[in-house]
């Protein structure tokens, strides 16, 4: 999603916005600005930010029985995984580089500490499984392990570890890097990654996320000349996407289909997850489509997503979508992460940070034709680009939060996430295979149990890997998701005359 928060930052200008918006309105946010400075100064440990303390404590009310919020990155692998002792050595140790990776949060103090140990052993941050069974039960065992505490009360070792998964069955065996979010965001873990891993032939990984900051303003995604904004312009968009954001938590709840049902004000985890693991797609197919739709990569996923969510109401006999039809409401939460400098990212001390926030998306849901429905989702990522709501939204929560009580925060939280349908996420990741502790890894998969179902796309080696993971109580004959999220590009495909792999196809009919 980094392009998008260029657009955002390049529709924008950072001078009017310093020196005459954020004087004029006189809010707090006015305090980002006015402490940055180019200046070159030598690393120095950064205090936790509000967003990462408020990672650390929760940020669901505890009634919601939201647990940890944990980042699971699964890597496969053909045969036997690495040994313990190669990953720790591989993998561990490297990221042990790391301030936050290599000590324990101090969120009262909003800082990080050594471990009471003194250094941690690499080996520390290793744990193993064996299992005996497909590859359903590989992910089923990864799901189930998702939720296991990395905070407090575990014996005082930095929040994170990776999860060893040796199969001696049929099925693929994996190594699950799980990282509290406390520690950092996705670009941060990304940059991470790329100091230890490296192609089949021992060459470093260079991801495709740009990390750059665009600090004059200018740039972004697509290489257009953007018009420059005036002030009075600049004023007004800055006043709207406050108030967008202040009002988040109080809009209406999405519509309740069988797809969303489950959202409402008294929704809570229930403690039950299952995954559907969505078929593979070439990533060349998906640009394809995206060329001749002439839309992003992300409207094109977005839009496969929005029509199997629809599909699946269709096959519910869902009655709300021929009452309400494309007037339904059935939202996206998008994590965004900002980019960053390079001096930051490649500092050990600096490099983990989180400088994200979540950005409300209409998914266009009750559309009949898909086409319609690629219209929509598009329309509403140029939305996204155009105003600076998640600009906002990451000042208001790092400026405003420290000064009201954590349950109002954690209660905002819950109030915006239960108004909506799902959180999605796409990453993209390296584009050839790698090596993960002398292994190469064959596949891999993101998974992040929320509040809500949450759709996890990340795209590798020439490939696209999803999954969704929902409670498991509350969506009946969820399995057919995979078949549906196929159906949909092979649909578009049609629509664009682009012709199909066998495997989508096979996939869309499976």
């Amino acid at each position: 999603m980094s392009s998008t928060v260029q657009d955002i930052i390049a529709n924008t200008d950072q001078t009017q916005i310093v020196g005459s918006a954020l004087a004029f309105l006189a809010i707090p946010v006015a305090y980002y600005y006015l402490s940055c400075s180019k200046r070159s100064r030598p690393p120095r440990q950064r205090r936790l930010s509000f967003t990462s303390v408020g990672l650390g404590i929760g940020s669901f009310p505890p009634e919601s029985n939201v647990k940890e919020p944990i980042i699971n990155v699964a890597v496969y692998f053909d045969d036997d995984p690495p040994t313990a002792d190669a990953v720790a050595e591989l993998v561990v140790r490297p990221l042990l580089a790391y301030t936050r990776l290599s000590e324990v949060p101090d969120l009262t103090n909003r800082t990080t500490r050594p471990s009471r140990h003194g250094g941690v052993r690499p080996l520390d941050l290793v744990r193993e499984l064996t299992i005996k069974g497909d590859d359903t039960l590989t992910n089923k065992t990864i799901v189930e392990h998702c939720q296991d505490t990395l905070g407090a009360g575990r014996d005082d070792l930095p929040w994170w570890e990776v999860l060893v998964i040796s199969n001696a069955g049929p099925g693929s065996s994996a190594a699950v890097i799980r990282i509290h979010h406390v520690i950092g965001d996705g670009l941060a873990l990304v940059a991470a990654f790329e100091k230890f891993l490296t192609d089949v032939n021992g060459a470093s990984i260079q991801s495709p996320i740009s990390f750059k900051s665009s600090a004059s303003g200018v740039g972004g995604g697509n290489g257009k000349t953007k018009k420059t904004k005036g002030i009075l312009s600049t004023i007004w968009s800055l006043l709207e996407a406050t108030g967008h954001v202040l009002t988040l938590g109080a809009t209406k709840y999405d519509d309740d289909t069988v797809f969303s049902k489950m959202n409402h004000a008294k929704m809570k985890h229930s403690g039950k997850r299952e995954a559907v693991i969505f078929p593979t797609v070439p990533l060349d197919f998906i640009k394809k489509l995206k060329t001749a739709a002439k839309v992003s990569v992300n409207d094109l996923l977005m839009t496969a997503v929005s029509e199997a969510i629809h599909n699946y109401c269709l096959a519910q006999e869902d009655p709300l979508l021929a009452e309400r039809g494309s007037s339904i409401q059935c939202r996206a939460l998008l994590p965004v992460g900002f980019p960053r400098s390079a001096e930051g990212l490649n500092s050990p001390v600096t490099a983990m940070r989180n400088i994200w926030c979540m950005v409300s998306c209409d998914l266009g849901v009750g559309h009949v034709d898909i086409e319609d429905r690629l219209r929509h989702v598009h329309s509403k990522t140029q939305e996204m680009k155009e105003k600076p709501r998640a600009y906002m939204q990451l000042k208001v929560q790092n400026n405003f939060g420290p000064y009201v009580p954590t349950s109002v925060g954690q209660k905002t939280v819950f109030d915006t996430f239960s108004r909506h349908s799902l959180v999605l996420t796409n990453v993209p990741g390296p584009s050839v295979v790698c090596m993960f502790a002398g292994k190469p890894a064959k596949s891999v998969q993101l998974f992040f149990d929320n509040l809500l179902t949450q759709v996890d796309l990340l795209s590798y080696a020439g490939q696209v890997y999803g999954n969704m993971i929902f409670d498991a109580d509350q969506l009946p004959d969820s399995n057919i998701f995979g078949r549906l999220y196929a159906g949909a590009l092979v649909e578009l495909a049609n629509r664009l005359s682009i012709a199909v792999p066998p495997e989508v196809q096979k996939a869309a009919t499976a």
